[in-house]
């Protein structure tokens, strides 16, 4: 009998599968034994067929089991007593937050705990990635008679033919107003914002920073013991520049392109009383501009570093339009900061390999780089119209949708106003990954508790439509 605790933070798959695992171990399931059908399983512990199969998967990839085409799943032959009195028993399940995955091969964005229909957010779908383009230009890249390059330490700021792209690049799309000697590569944005907090690490730093907001970045801050001043996003700009104003903070994290994860632009308004901020306070902005690149209803708004590239740090980012494998972000740093990195990171080397750096200058330079964002943003154009489409259809009124216009996330919320634990169960019972909100807020309680995440960036567009039909059945059939 398998029995499926539903109070548990661990998903049901992972619980099949530990009953199974250690009935096998201490001799109830012996070799020879058939697990039982994955459809009759299913249907007497009310789950889907999905789950059962997930569990069994992973019994045979550990090869506790055997599997036979028309046959089904049979118990292996094992002698656990070469292991000793205790040698293969099941660890306890764990609790925590759902979201947070394991230890080992955990997805940092989350568990899509065996669901067909996951709506993630970050990762992107394998099969849109440029790799015939890449693996020409690796070849390219390898078979130069010149390779002093791979051979030698680069420049600690990064490649230096790939960041005069980049500069060339966001002063066009961006207008970003920097030289390419203010560029720094670096593997991610928590890199690029570890670096900052420690130019500034004296006394650690006060950090003015959105709530809700991108909790990697409050990683970062809450690691370097930075004094974390939360400011309001999910109220009205007054309240945003009276927070900001009354904050004595040394820097400020904002994400004016699209407010992570309210979905939102910063008005110019604001973005101006924040500059004037930076300026009266003598302080600097740190400009995540992680998804600039993907808006569905206008073309990309100026970068608030356009406005004053004096007191505003860009961060930028290679991994919503390539991907999040690729780790290379870069900073851009006012002009008055660049001798001040070089003094705080002197003993510092890239982070990034040559390779990767060299195959993205040729990405860019060769034209590549242009048409794959054109292709790419309209790809995730037409994935977010179907996803909203379905949800209008199948859902109506029933719901409130913030962040609709950029990104690629939107955020649900449920006007009965049922706590987002609630309405993600219900989807995981109903096949249907969707994600919580509580982990970008920082306070334990928050006013938006009935707002769930739902990501495009990995679902395939012709799973959106089953996938939302299934959530509409799960919240309100």
């Amino acid at each position: 009998m398998i029995e499926i605790d539903r109070s548990l933070d661990v998903p049901a798959y992972r619980q099949i599968y530990r009953q199974i695992r250690h009935d096998i171990e201490d001799g109830t399931l012996t070799a020879g034994s058939m697990l039982p059908a994955i459809r009759d399983l299913a249907k007497s512990a009310h789950i889907a067929r999905n789950t059962v199969e997930a569990a069994y998967k992973q019994l045979l990839i550990e090869g506790y089991v055997t599997a036979k085409r028309g046959v089904g799943y049979t118990v292996e032959d094992l002698d656990f007593s070469l292991l000793g009195e205790n040698g293969a028993m099941v660890p306890p399940p764990t609790t925590g937050n759902p979201d947070e995955g394991s230890l080992l091969g955990a997805n940092p964005l989350g568990d899509s705990f065996g669901c067909t229909y996951d709506f993630s957010y970050g990762n992107r779908t394998a099969r849109d990635l440029p790799t015939a383009i890449w693996r020409s230009l690796a070849n390219e890249t390898l078979s130069e008679e010149d390779m002093q390059a791979a051979a030698s330490y680069m420049d600690p700021f990064g490649h230096p033919g790939l960041r005069v792209l980049l500069a060339r690049y966001l002063a066009e799309t961006r207008d970003v107003r920097c030289s390419a000697e203010q560029i720094v590569l670096q593997p991610g944005t928590q890199p690029s914002l570890l670096g900052i907090v420690d130019m500034f690490g004296h006394g650690h730093p006060r950090v003015a920073m959105e709530d809700p907001g991108y909790n990697g970045a409050r990683a970062v801050f809450e690691n370097r013991q930075c004094d974390i001043v939360p400011i309001p996003t999910y109220r009205n700009d007054d309240v945003f520049t009276e927070f900001l104003n009354t904050s004595k903070a040394d820097l400020a994290f904002v994400t004016p392109s699209n407010q992570f994860p309210l979905g939102f632009i910063m008005p110019l308004a604001t973005r101006l009383k924040v500059i004037g901020w930076a300026r009266d306070s003598d302080a600097y902005i740190i400009e995540d501009d992680y998804c600039c690149e993907y808006r569905y209803g206008s073309s990309p708004v100026p970068s608030l570093q356009s406005l004053d590239p004096d007191h505003v740090i860009y961060l930028g980012t290679m991994s919503k339009i390539l991907t999040p494998s690729l780790r290379l972000s870069y900073a851009v740093l006012p002009p008055a900061l660049v001798e001040r990195w070089k003094d705080t990171h002197r003993n510092g080397f890239c982070a990034i390999s040559w390779l990767p750096q060299e195959m993205l200058r040729r990405f860019m330079r060769g034209g590549y780089w242009e048409r794959y964002v054109h292709a790419t943003v309209n790809l995730y154009r037409k994935r977010h119209d179907v996803l909203m489409d379905a949800i209008d259809a199948q859902m109506g009124s029933r719901v409130k949708v913030l962040g609709a216009d950029a990104g690629l996330h939107v955020l649900v919320g449920d006007r009965d106003r049922r706590a987002q634990r609630e309405l993600v169960e219900r989807a995981r019972e109903n096949d249907v990954r969707i994600y919580t909100t509580d982990g970008y807020w920082m306070g334990k309680s928050h006013p938006m508790n009935n707002f769930v995440l739902v990501g495009f960036s990995s679902i395939e567009d012709e799973l959106i439509p089953e996938g939302i039909e299934r959530l509409r059945h799960a919240w309100y059939d």
